[in-house]
């Protein structure tokens, strides 16, 4: 049997594994063991179970992880949050399927802010998700609404995704950040849009939010100001040279907690509960990266990446269909592999041959990133999905039933993108 083979045996195992219920990390653990072990041996797999962990871990750009974490906590366990989502509420709540079109604005602003779309999906299952299913917003909206907003999130600066790419590619990462920001708004506009004319249609689906006066709506912007404070910190870091993008995550979790304190929203037993729900959070967030990290070495070494990428790049077919497949490819993997390890894996390999086929890499930064993110939350794991389903106990298979329209949207923006790539590129050729 070629290793080709093994490593294709050995996704649909790790697909049925997750499809059973069983945690994604041990999963991919399991199989990337047992994989090593059929190709190379005890010797390559017990190297692999042994040192891959620490050694990926051992990566700079995922020390952003933990402190985005942090300031995603303090958000959401003081009134910096449910501010951000009360005032998004005021606003849209009134119109067809506002509170749905609010949690997925203010998942979105979230998913920016703490540069994660696993901690923003996290948050957003805490805050919004209660809120939607006390005015009996149909479940499988109320959830999908909620799962969608760390996706887009993830194309608005200090994305992590980005932080990535430009390491990998040796790309601008501030041309980067600028890039995704008016896909990112387009986005969350199509979102919008999509809640509004589903429930235009059926109004049962998410009953509209109560009736606030325009001076209640003016009098809650006041509590996104915080919020504004953060993204100024963590993005002026940036920009100003005072900080890298990983640091940045530290200067935002010290801004969140000083913000915290000094509107005296934050006590010994807040403070307790934020150092404990991040180490969980994070802990379960490593815990996946090390299965993943173990499977990637399995499928690496399967040589099935470089089959696929060297297939799609050696087909005698135009730039625009290789692109498609491109794209293709990464909303498969996506759909298995999280989003930095997908990076990891294949961006070395095909960032150089786009270039050579004349796509600008910023704008095919753009793309993948779109891609990945989509991967996200697309069956048959998208693990942003499990983790809304693990924090709402709502069933993987009804969040997934609400995605549908979501993902319609996506496919529109993309395909615009390609169509008319000054959509993302406007931004940076004004840098």
């Amino acid at each position: 049997m070629s290793n080709e083979l093994i490593g294709l045996l050995g996704i649909v195992v790790m697909v049925i594994l997750i499809a059973a219920r069983f945690w994604i990390g041990a999963s991919m653990a399991i199989v990337g063991f047992v994989g090593l072990l059929i190709m190379s041996g005890s010797r390559t797999a017990m190297g692999a179970l042994v040192t891959s962990p620490f050694a990926e871990l051992d990566n700079y750009v995922l020390t952003a992880v933990p402190m985005f974490t942090v300031m995603g906590m303090i958000i959401a366990e003081t009134s910096i949050g449910p501010k951000l989502f009360d005032c998004a509420n005021k606003f849209l709540g009134r119109s067809p399927g506002g509170v749905a079109a609010a949690t997925v604005a203010a998942g979105g602003v979230m998913g920016a802010v703490v540069s994660s779309n696993n901690v923003a999906c996290v948050i957003m299952s805490k805050m919004a998700y209660p809120e939607l299913k006390r005015i009996n917003c149909e479940t499988s909206l109320a959830s999908a609404s909620v799962s969608v907003g760390g996706t887009f999130g993830m194309l608005f600066p200090p994305s992590l995704l980005f932080i990535a790419y430009g390491v990998f590619t040796e790309t601008s990462i501030a041309r980067l950040f600028m890039a995704g920001i008016v896909p990112g708004i387009a986005l969350l506009l199509l979102y919008i849009g999509v809640v509004y004319i589903r429930c235009l249609k059926n109004s049962s689906l998410c009953p509209k939010g109560p009736k606030f006066t325009t001076k209640e709506k003016l009098k809650s912007l006041t509590g996104v100001l915080p919020i504004g404070i953060l993204m100024i910190l963590v993005l002026g870091s940036i920009y100003q040279g005072w900080a890298t993008p990983t640091e940045a995550g530290a200067v935002g979790a010290f801004g969140a907690f000083v913000i915290a304190l000094v509107s005296k929203d934050i006590t010994i037993r807040k403070t307790v509960t934020i150092l404990k729900e991040s180490v969980l959070a994070v802990g379960f967030v490593v815990f996946m990266l090390v299965g993943i990290f173990i499977f990637i070495r399995f499928v690496t070494l399967s040589r099935l990446p470089f089959l696929v990428s060297n297939f799609i790049m050696g087909l005698d077919i135009g730039p625009s269909a290789i692109l498609f497949l491109v794209a293709l490819m990464y909303l498969t993997l996506g759909m298995v592999i999280p989003a930095i390890p997908l990076m990891v894996l294949t961006v070395p390999i095909l960032a150089p041959s786009m270039q050579i086929l004349g796509f600008d890499l910023i704008w095919f930064g753009v793309i993948a990133v779109m891609m990945m993110s989509l991967g996200s939350v697309t069956p048959p794991i998208g693990t942003d999905i499990f983790i809304v389903s693990g924090v709402t106990k709502v069933p993987v298979s009804t969040i997934f039933r609400g995605m549908w329209p979501f993902y319609i949207a996506d496919a529109v923006l993309i395909i615009l993108i390609c169509i008319f790539p000054v959509i993302a590129l406007w931004l940076p050729r004004l840098m």
